[in-house]
């Protein structure tokens, strides 16, 4: 299930078979009224033998998916929960450089090397460059490593970041789970 931009501004429903990729329907909104009057098309007996509902963090589709597809798991697709990681650190590392004065060094080094920090670590590229900020030619994770000097609090969460980057990426479920568990209680609300 998903959303798509349509007709100016307006967002389309889309569901599609994830194994095979057939289309099963596109509606013209993405109303929970809408979506609800469509599937209940189709008789109870068969919305049980749905599996599994593949879907983007939206809070709305959940208890509507649940209500109609009994039996089905929730999966939350790869994309949306990558892009809510990087989203939180991006809050995170903005929050921590606005503590600091904005013609500072640690202020100037978090706000212009930003994508550095938003990266998988193992894909940060080995060509230097010069940074004006820093008034070096250095290889990104150098710049990295010389801005997170300035915070012990983003050095932490930019750990925390990366780790979860990695269990994700290379599929350790319950590493990635554990490290959020860990954590739940010593993170800020983002």
């Amino acid at each position: 299930w998903d959303e798509f931009g349509f007709k100016k501004g307006e967002l389309a429903f889309v569901a599609q078979n994830y194994e095979t990729n057939e289309l099963i329907t596109i509606l013209d909104n993405h109303r929970q009224t809408t979506i609800r009057n469509y599937f209940l098309k189709y008789l109870l007996k068969v919305r049980q033998q749905v599996q599994f509902i593949t879907m983007d963090m939206s809070g709305a589709y959940i208890p509507l998916a649940r209500n109609l597809f009994p039996n089905a798991k929730i999966v939350l697709d790869r994309f949306h929960i990558i892009k809510h990681l990087g989203r939180a650190f991006l809050k995170t590392r903005i929050a921590i450089m606005n503590q600091f004065d904005k013609k500072s060094l640690p202020y100037r080094a978090l706000k212009n090397h930003w994508r550095l920090f938003q990266k998988d670590s193992r894909k940060l590229s080995l060509n230097s460059f010069y940074s004006k900020t820093l008034r070096q030619t250095l290889a990104p994770h150098e710049v990295v490593a010389k801005t997170l000097v300035f915070s012990k609090e983003l050095t932490d969460y930019y750990t925390l970041y990366q780790l979860l980057l990695f269990h994700f990426q290379e599929k350790r479920v319950d590493e990635f789970f554990e490290l959020i568990e860990e954590n739940r209680s010593k993170v800020n609300h983002y």
